[in-house]
């Protein structure tokens, strides 16, 4: 409730190790994001991207991936310094800076990597 108007980045790989007492298994990471999203009333969703990380990066796989999610990023290694640059896009497509503010700066891309200071970063790992 206290972050009712804050926006909501999911990076989820889609073969998840777990565990249920002593037994092992792989879920989709994919299908539990498809899950949660239905889950969210229509205004949470509308805050959430939801990206599905993938070393299978197939047409279909990454339709599949589309449908249940956001987006797809590659399992490739990032540098440090080319996250905005793979972040942005996807979550500019998501929320326009018609609908996210004015951030400032000459491009979208630019009002994002402006704004990374205010990010406020809370991993949770199943």
């Amino acid at each position: 409730e206290q972050r009712k108007n804050n926006f909501f980045l999911l990076i989820v790989d889609e073969n998840l190790d777990v565990r249920h007492g002593t037994n092992h298994e792989t879920i989709s990471g994919s299908t539990l994001v498809e899950n949660i999203r239905l889950r969210l009333t229509h205004e949470a969703e509308k805050r959430v991207l939801a990206l599905i990380r993938s070393v299978n990066d197939s047409a279909t796989d990454i339709a599949v991936f589309s449908l249940r999610a956001h987006g797809f990023l590659s399992k490739a290694p990032i540098k440090r310094d080319r996250v905005n640059k793979e972040l942005a896009p996807l979550w500019l497509k998501r929320f326009p800076s018609s609908e996210f503010g004015d951030l400032g700066g000459n491009s979208d891309t630019e009002k994002l990597s402006e704004t990374t200071d205010d990010v406020e970063l809370l991993p949770y790992i199943l």
